[in-house]
């Protein structure tokens, strides 16, 4: 029996998930942040990370010290065939013995999990925001992916920021009234006016700031004009992201599947509702449908992939209750 490895790193946590030729998940494990590979102390901290996720994957597995046929890493902040890139290949030496190992960006696995490595486009709206297509040719367009400062758009953490903005000039008067000037400073921990001071010395930090999106979402489904503004505003930015893609590439006749992935579109129908009107005139193929597996998943997937291995329909099924059974073992 072959086995094969799919590990999905970041800021906060690096997944690692083993499975057999035959799809199933045998062990999914978890270590520490993994990112920024080329800063003081990375190399060391992405060893930890790998290390300690492989170990509980294998252990969950009843598997001792094998070697993989193949092993496929999604990174934060990594591009294929770049610096950052070969350092982490050469850490990856270090931790376990694959016969293949890739290392590319964690958006290349979040679509390969997300259409089960078929055609389509995946745009996310987390922390960050970043879309990614790949067209029934096999060629593959990126858009976005520009940090918080000169890009992210639609973003939890541009969505955050906007609320705040927002509730800041509710309170100088430059601006309409908005519930967001009462529901922050519960959700955050401070009053509205300290915020901007936290950030710009530290003491909060993006992710604090794209927690935020949660209110902003809540007040918009709530009925309030200024958030129900900004989420729109956020979904249009989301919608010229996926436009922009399809642009790029080549696509058949029909529509083009659109999956959204990342925390922002956990508020549901209050975020779908403008991105499909959005979509309509920018992107009229695009039809959003639903996220099939995890990143983590679709690592696996292209390890599979990359070692031959066809994504049968049984194959498929296989990963996905797997997949589940393991994540049910892993919740407390």
């Amino acid at each position: 029996m072959d086995y094969f490895l799919g590990v999905d790193g970041g800021a906060s946590s690096t997944l690692c998930a083993v499975c057999a030729d035959d799809g199933a998940v045998l062990g999914i494990g978890r270590g520490g942040p993994s990112n920024h590979i080329l800063a003081p102390g990375g190399r060391e901290r992405a060893r930890r990370a790998v290390g300690a996720a492989l170990e509980a994957a294998l252990r969950v597995a009843n598997l001792g010290s094998i070697e993989f046929r193949a092993a496929q890493f999604g990174m934060t902040g990594i591009t294929a065939g770049t610096d950052r890139a070969r350092v982490f290949a050469e850490v990856v030496g270090e931790v376990l013995r694959a016969q293949t190992a890739r290392v590319d960006n964690d958006s290349a696995i979040a679509l390969a999990g997300a259409l089960a490595c078929g055609p389509g486009v995946m745009v996310i709206a987390g922390t960050g925001s970043v879309a990614l297509g790949l067209d029934p040719a096999g060629r593959e367009a990126r858009v976005g992916g520009w940090g918080y400062i000169f890009g992210d758009d639609g973003s939890a953490f541009a969505l955050g920021r906007a609320g705040v903005h927002a509730a800041l000039h509710a309170l100088d008067g430059t601006g309409p009234e908005t519930v967001l000037v009462d529901r922050i400073p519960p959700a955050i921990g401070m009053a509205v006016e300290a915020i901007p001071m936290a950030f710009y010395e530290g003491r909060m930090d993006r992710a604090q700031v794209a927690s935020l999106s949660r209110v902003v979402t809540a007040a918009a489904t709530a009925g309030d004009v200024v958030a129900r503004r900004l989420v729109e505003r956020a979904a249009a930015s989301l919608a010229d992201l996926v436009a922009a893609v399809i642009r790029r590439l080549t696509w058949p006749e029909g529509a083009t599947p659109v999956a959204p992935v990342g925390g922002v579109f956990d508020a549901g129908p209050i975020v779908f509702k403008p991105l499909r009107l959005a979509l309509a005139p920018a992107a009229p193929g695009a039809v959003l449908v639903p996220p099939r597996y995890e990143p983590a998943a679709g690592a696996l997937l292209l390890a599979l992939r990359s070692a031959g291995v066809t994504h049968t329909p049984e194959r498929l099924a296989l990963l996905a209750a797997t997949w589940q059974m393991r994540t049910a073992e892993r919740t407390p």
